[in-house]
C-alpha cells in the first residue's frame, strides 16, 4: 500500500499530525458511530483542528484517500493518541507531525475549494455562523444583522 501524506486540510480542519495504521490489528477499543454505521479498522488517522471556531481537537478516522469515515475528538492532542492507541497499538510511534500553520492552512483551502465566501465581508463560511446565498453571491449571519441595524437606524431619523 502506497502512503501518500494527507493534504494539509481535510474538512475544513487543518490537520496537525497524521499516521498510518493499516497494517496495525484493530483492537475494537469503544464503538465510534457515523450516522447509523459503526467505523471500524481504517487504515489512516489525522489529529485536525478546525480551521474555524476553536472545538479542540478532532482525530480523523480516514479511508485511504483521506476522506474521514469517522471522528472522534478529546481535549487535548495528546489525549487523541492516547486514545488512538488503544485501538491501534503502537501508533505512538507512527505520528507524523505536519508542522502546517494555520496561514498555510488557509491558504490550501482557498486554492483548492469553492466554498462561498460573504460577498461583503469576505469571511469564509467556518468564519461565521450562518451564511445564505445563491448564484455565486453569499451573505453572512454577521452581515444581515448590521445592515438591518443600519436600515433600522436610518428609519428611526
Amino acid at each position: 500500500m502506497k502512503q501518500v501524506p494527507p493534504p494539509p486540510v481535510i474538512d475544513s480542519a487543518r490537520v496537525v499530525a497524521y499516521a498510518f495504521v493499516h497494517d496495525i490489528p484493530y483492537r475494537h477499543w469503544g464503538r465510534l458511530y457515523a450516522g447509523d454505521v459503526l467505523v471500524e479498522a481504517v487504515p489512516q488517522l489525522a489529529i485536525v483542528v478546525n480551521l474555524g471556531k476553536d472545538i479542540g481537537p478532532m482525530l480523523f478516522h480516514c479511508d485511504a484517500d483521506w476522506h474521514p469515515l469517522g471522528t472522534s475528538g478529546g481535549d487535548t492532542i495528546e489525549q487523541i493518541k492516547e486514545r488512538a492507541e488503544q485501538n491501534y497499538p503502537g501508533v505512538h510511534a507512527r505520528w507524523v507531525d505536519t508542522d502546517t500553520t494555520q496561514a498555510d492552512a488557509l491558504a490550501y483551502f482557498d486554492a483548492t475549494t469553492d466554498a462561498p465566501r460573504c460577498s461583503f465581508c469576505g469571511k469564509r463560511a467556518f468564519e461565521v455562523t450562518g451564511m445564505v446565498g445563491t448564484s455565486g453571491v453569499a451573505i453572512c449571519a454577521e452581515c444581515v444583522k448590521e445592515f438591518h441595524e443600519a436600515l433600522g437606524a436610518k428609519g428611526e431619523h
